[in-house]
Parts: structure tokens; C-alpha cells; sequence
């Protein structure tokens, strides 16, 4: 297929970095996941879609003005998981402030070396919007605390991140170890339940206004977020989670935010079903890219 018409055609392939807009980039590491492996294969998957899907949003307006490279995977090549972080991490550096990265996971461990590279880059507060079945606080998991349950824990131990700037959306799952470490502190926490009784605009509203005063702001997504109904294909499903159209909506007041990136992890394609995850995923990029061009 013709580079060009990649991501609906909206790739331009001849652009660097620094001169787009948005930025894509693959990571197709899932070896530190703790259950269901596959999501390596997302970020080729949601290549082969894009070609099909036409750039424009779900409410018809043409994704235009916007500036768009995919400079394909940061790929391990056999490379040991702290190795293949650090090499992310110094590429991810020369990205933030010169580009709107779009990281295509692989599982939640690739932020890791994410969050290192905004910490690297900005010397400021920056907030962090989790959107996750899984708080991903664990300290160490099956021995490894790289794991994709220690991403946020990993990230909160840098100068740029705190407790008090992270917002976790859609959480509805928690190890023991985390219970522990949350207790006592003050933490903020939306679960689903609190989002089916109060609605996803309410709560996405409440969190924009509570990081108002930061100039920066990360947006991880687990595709795990979306009830197993609508995103069967990942590694560690939880029931009871949003609908599709609660994380549209929520995505359309969080994306008013001063991002500075984003990711979308945990789409693993050999456990999906009529590529309803990837579809999801798929659809939750293009609504981004439309948000973005707006502000353009």
C-alpha cells in the first residue's frame, strides 16, 4: 500500500518530525505484559485499517490543515527490555515541544520510558490523564518492575509527575499492593461506576478543570478502559467498563487540554474479534487527529 495513503491519507511521508504537526510512532513491545501477550501486532494492525478510513470525524468535518508523519516502529530487535526503554526514552526526548507524538503500543510498559522523556524534556509540573481498567501502581509485578502494572508507579517517582496532577478514568481494578499504596493518600480516581452514575461529560469536565492551571498534560489510554464488549481484544479484560461512545465524549472535553502526547496501548490483535478493538482504537486516533486540527 502507498505510504501516502496511510492514516487516511493524511501521512506525508517526505516530512520530518519537526516539521508536523503530529508525529506516529510504533512500539511493538509486549513482553512485559503479566497475562495475554499480542499487542507487539497493534501497531501494524492499525496501519492496515487506517488505509480504509476516510480523515474526517464521526460528526463529518474534514481533518484538514494538519500536518501528519508516521515514522514507523521503534522496533527491540532482540534488544533486553532496558535497553530497548532507553533508546525509546532518547528518542521520545526529541519529539515533545517539536511535534504532537502519538505512541501506538505494544503494552502499557512502553509509557515508562515515555514519561521518562517528558521528564526529560520539561522542567515544569505536567499532568497525566490515565484512562484504564488498571491503576497500574504496582511496584513490582511477577518480578519485574518494568511491568505494565508499574507504569504509572514508575512515572510518579519522576520530578515532572505527582499524584496530585494525575486523574485515573475508568478504573475498576486493584492489586493488593496497590491498595496498600494508595492508602492514606490522596488520590484522584474516577472508577467506572462513578462515570455510569454521574456520565462520562461530567467527570471528564471535572478533571479538565482540576488541571486548568498546568500548561502541560499527558494522555495515556489503555484500551482496556472499554468494557470487553467493545474492546474484547486485549490482554487483561475487565467487565464493567465504558462504552466507545463514553470515551469519545470524554475525549472530546480532555482533548481542550494543553497535550503535549499521547499513547494507545494494550490492543492485542490476535485476541481481538472482527478487529472490534482495533476499530475502537482506530476510531479514538482519528477523533484525536480531529480535536487537534481544530486547535491548528
Amino acid at each position: 500500500m502507498e505510504e501516502n495513503k496511510l492514516w487516511g491519507g493524511l501521512n506525508k511521508p517526505n516530512l520530518k518530525p519537526q516539521e508536523a504537526d503530529v508525529t506516529i510512532i510504533g512500539l511493538p513491545f509486549d513482553e512485559a505484559s503479566s497475562y495475554r501477550k499480542g499487542s507487539a501486532l497493534a501497531p501494524q494492525r492499525l496501519r492496515d485499517i487506517s488505509y480504509h478510513i476516510p480523515p474526517s470525524t464521526e460528526d463529518g468535518q474534514p481533518i484538514s490543515g494538519l500536518s501528519l508523519v508516521d515514522i514507523g516502529d521503534w522496533s527491540p530487535l532482540g534488544l533486553g527490555q532496558e535497553n530497548y526503554f532507553m533508546q525509546v526514552e532518547e528518542k521520545a526526548a526529541g519529539l515533545f515541544g517539536n511535534t504532537f507524538p502519538i505512541f501506538i503500543g505494544g503494552d502499557h510498559s512502553v509509557t515508562i520510558p515515555i514519561l521518562r522523556a517528558v521528564n526529560k524534556v520539561y522542567s515544569e509540573p505536567v499532568g497525566i490523564v490515565h484512562l484504564d481498567a488498571h491503576l497500574d501502581l504496582c511496584s513490582i509485578l511477577e518480578g519485574n518492575s518494568l511491568s505494565h502494572g508499574c507504569t504509572l508507579r514508575r512515572g510518579l517517582e519522576l520530578d515532572s509527575f505527582s499524584l496530585e496532577n494525575t486523574y485515573f478514568i475508568g478504573i475498576r481494578s486493584f492489586e493488593t499492593q496497590e491498595l496498600d499504596f494508595i492508602k492514606d493518600k490522596k488520590i484522584n480516581i474516577y472508577n467506572s461506576r462513578q462515570i455510569f452514575e454521574k456520565g462520562a461529560i461530567g467527570i471528564a469536565k471535572h478533571v479538565s478543570e482540576k488541571l486548568s492551571a498546568l500548561q502541560k498534560v499527558y494522555l495515556t489510554i489503555d484500551i482496556d478502559v472499554l468494557d470487553p464488549a467493545f474492546a474484547p481484544g486485549t490482554g487483561t479484560p475487565k467487565s464493567g467498563g465504558i462504552s466507545s461512545r463514553e470515551l469519545l465524549e470524554m475525549l472530546r472535553v480532555l482533548s481542550e487540554l494543553p497535550l503535549i502526547g499521547m499513547d494507545i496501548v494494550e490492543l492485542s490483535p490476535p485476541l481481538d474479534c472482527s478487529d472490534i478493538t482495533a476499530f475502537a482504537a482506530q476510531r479514538t486516533i482519528t477523533e484525536i487527529l480531529g480535536h487537534l486540527a481544530k486547535k491548528l
